[in-house]
């Protein structure tokens, strides 16, 4: 498994329509299974994606349950090997929580629940 981040601060740098992109590129024209998760709390990846809601758990879930059920949040896409873990404005909620949450580390909630992905 390799793992590749698309990360900047500033805003408007073109992370989101990149991630999509190479996402799409490594899926549909190298065949890889590829895990793209959202972790914007615009959700434009989700909505790119056609998947935005609040029905279905999704990265907010992740950070904030301590025993979730991966196959609840990764959701199929419309392209072959291309799943998603969606973002929408529980985010917020969920990064208050996570601060506040001193039983916890931070840093392994990702891992944690990436590893159970895998295993899917």
């Amino acid at each position: 498994m390799r793992t590749i981040s698309i990360i900047n601060l500033k805003g408007g740098v073109a992370k989101t329509i990149s991630s999509v992109n190479m996402s799409y590129i490594l899926a549909a024209v190298h065949g890889y299974k590829v895990l793209l998760i959202d972790n914007d709390k615009q959700g434009n990846t989700s909505k790119i994606m056609n998947r935005h809601g609040y029905e279905k758990a999704g990265v907010a879930e992740m950070m904030t349950e301590r025993r979730i059920d991966m196959s609840s949040v990764i959701q199929q896409t419309a392209y072959k090997g291309l799943d998603i873990v969606t973002a929408n404005m529980n985010l917020l909620t969920a990064n208050l929580t996570v601060l506040l949450d001193q039983q916890r580390p931070q840093q392994t909630r990702f891992k944690q629940a990436l590893k159970m992905a895998i295993a899917l």
